[in-house]
């Protein structure tokens, strides 16, 4: 009964921000890739104003994961007050296009309310959307993988700041769609280098690099604790479908003499973290 009434109160939640629009976020035009991190919608009133101290805190974790792997996202949290998404389908292809030319490789908006169980503990419930803005461009036009999704989450309610920094980053899945997104872009980037609708980054292995990020997100979608999400399962297949990709384009890009050129084709991501 109390799962039951929770889900309930979410969905009331869910349905006084069906009002709002998708409005603008103040920042998307800056240069740089972001993540943008719309409003969450909170029952607790202690939650209300921690938008720009979570979106401090998710830099901070996707900076140690960065450390951790080895590779450089080049990503920042842009929070967007008042952004209040209601589900995927406000990310219709239009507006998948205009955060992708401004550079969002990824969007995170939800609702919490703080409900007891049965032995009057307090729990924070939500559901958390993610669209992978790449990945999301690819569904619309092939109907795979799911670019857009929302995932429930509980947590022990203890300090609201690292309650919902628990329900965001979902033991680990931020940092797993974000290296899948940011790789998604930076394979796109070598695709279009190779048939020459853009410059050729000379500073950079573009394949290489577009490899290390997908080969990692798969790294870390293999590493997530369960339970699995149906929608991890086919995200991990996807990165490592195109951490594949980039083989076999890096090996038919004649113009391309890096790294890769010398290794084969069916050469798998390394195992492990």
């Amino acid at each position: 009964m109390v799962r039951l009434t929770s889900f309930a109160a979410a969905l009331v939640l869910f349905a006084a921000a069906a009002e709002a629009q998708i409005t603008p976020c103040n920042g998307v035009q800056d240069p740089g890739a972001k993540i943008l991190l719309d409003e969450i919608v909170a029952s607790t009133p202690g939650a209300a104003n921690l938008l720009q101290p979570l979106a401090s805190r998710l830099d901070a974790g996707l900076l140690q994961v960065q450390t951790e792997l080895g590779i450089d996202l080049n990503l920042k949290v842009l929070p967007c007050a008042n952004r209040k998404p209601t589900g995927p389908g406000d990310f219709t292809r239009s507006i998948v296009d205009q955060l992708n030319v401004r550079n969002v490789v990824m969007e995170i908006w939800g609702v919490t309310t703080e409900i007891k169980d049965a032995q009057g503990r307090p729990f924070h419930e939500a559901s958390v959307g993610y669209v992978l803005v790449p990945v999301r461009l690819n569904e619309l036009q092939a109907q795979r993988p799911p670019g857009a999704f929302v995932i429930p989450y509980r947590a022990p309610a203890s300090d609201p700041a690292a309650d919902l920094l628990r329900l965001v980053d979902q033991s680990g899945r931020l940092a797993a769609y974000a290296t899948l997104a940011a790789g998604s872009r930076a394979l796109r980037a070598a695709q279009d280098a190779a048939a020459g609708r853009r410059p050729r980054n000379a500073t950079e292995d573009e394949w290489a690099s577009a490899r290390k990020r997908l080969c990692a997100a798969q790294a870390l979608f293999t590493s997530l604790k369960p339970p699995a999400a149906p929608s991890d399962m086919q995200l991990a297949d996807y990165a490592r479908s195109l951490a594949a990709q980039t083989m076999v384009g890096a090996k038919a890009d004649q113009r391309y003499s890096g790294s890769l050129k010398v290794q084969p084709e069916n050469l798998p991501c390394p195992s492990g973290r």
